[in-house]
């Protein structure tokens, strides 16, 4: 061992070899670099504690996850108020009913439904008497005894009349009532507007309603429903429109609802660089009920790709990096991006081809060899 003798200040100081040096003695006798290239000789204590094995690849399908919300399709989904101010007079829903397009759910009395019943009748009279009037003078006309100033003015009052009675019954018909059909007096039956269930019902019988009231009755189809999801700007490329995509709920832990990717909206929002995407999912035994939060699973078509161990990629800053053999027992650095783990294996995006031997243990016995 060789001792260095140093003074300083008068003293004197013995150097003894450091730890480092002992080690870097060790570490050259376990490996040799040859430029980038690691080599372990025969003789080195490492070789043994190496496990040298390829890079695989096997089919993979890329996955992304979204938060998303359970939402009723808008068509098959109606809120319901009063038409206008008045009284409910009777119910004929409850709670949880299926209901067609047309079917009865309560009848409100108002005065504003019996003005417009009265001005259609009025404009009804009126029309009947200006039609009569205008075929007699027409008759007359064509017998020889009439006036042609009376018949343009016959003529006249038909047209009035008759676009009068047109608003009269559109009046009516705003409330979904037939005029033709219409008793006067009778209270407004206000009907469901699609086939769907009742889900929410505040009717009260005898309550007086306002036009700006909250909405008394909703009703909805839910046997499909949609998912709405917001998928990242750059990860959009991944979800196309027909894509099968999992939906899990908070409330049904570990159960998986399948659905279909309906439609991707064309706009970014441009605070959160996200995407919405409608998936529409059968929901048949009522589960996903509109407002629940859900997590959405968008798959890629299925491609070939590399994956390693997890015990082969190793760590420098930010990086990982592996050590690929080049030939036998001689190793270089190789940095690569990794994707998710997967059964046991890493997924490499980039960096290597698949058919590299490289180390899947005991690569840290050369962290040290720059």
């Amino acid at each position: 061992m060789k001792i260095q003798i140093l003074f300083l200040s008068g003293m004197v100081w013995l150097l003894l070899p450091s730890c480092s040096h002992k080690k870097n003695e060790i570490a050259q006798k376990n490996y040799l670099l040859k430029g980038d290239t690691i080599l372990i000789p025969d003789s080195s204590n490492i070789r043994s504690k190496l496990k040298i094995s390829k890079a695989s690849i096997d089919l993979y399908k890329l996955q992304i996850f979204s938060a998303a919300k359970v939402t009723a399709i808008p068509n098959k989904y109606a809120v319901i108020a009063a038409p206008f101010n008045g009284r409910i007079m009777e119910s004929f829903v409850k709670l949880g009913q299926e209901v067609n397009q047309g079917t009865p759910l309560f009848s409100i009395i108002s005065s504003e439904f019996t003005d417009a019943q009265k001005l259609y009748l009025q404009a009804k009279q009126q029309y009947l008497l200006a039609d009569k009037d205008f075929k007699r003078q027409k008759d007359l006309l064509d017998n020889g005894v009439g006036i042609q100033k009376d018949l343009e003015s016959a003529k006249t009052t038909y047209e009035i009349t008759k676009s009068e009675l047109e608003k009269s019954q559109a009046s009516i018909r705003i409330f979904g009532v037939d005029p033709d059909k219409m008793i006067f007096g009778e209270p407004l039956i206000v009907r469901s507007p699609i086939k769907a269930q009742v889900i929410s019902n505040k009717i009260v019988v005898g309550k007086y309603l306002t036009d700006n009231s909250d909405p008394i009755l909703t009703v909805a189809e839910l046997s499909t429903v949609w998912i709405t999801a917001t998928v990242k700007e750059k990860d959009i490329r991944l979800v196309n429109e027909g894509d099968v995509t999992a939906a899990e709920v908070t409330a049904y832990p570990g159960q998986i609802f399948s659905g279909t990717v309906y439609h991707i909206d064309d706009m970014v929002d441009e605070e959160t660089r996200a995407i919405n995407v409608l998936i529409e999912c059968k929901n048949l035994d009522r589960k996903l009920k509109p407002g629940m939060y859900a997590t959405i699973k968008f798959t890629e078509t299925p491609v070939m790709a590399v994956f390693v161990p997890p015990s082969s990629l190793l760590q420098f800053n930010d990086k990982n990096f592996l050590f690929l053999e080049v030939a036998p027992f001689q190793f270089m650095r190789r940095y690569v991006k990794t994707g998710e783990t997967i059964n046991g294996k890493t997924l490499i995006t980039e960096g290597l081809t698949g058919n590299e031997n490289l180390i899947v243990e005991g690569g840290f016995y050369l962290l040290d060899a720059k």
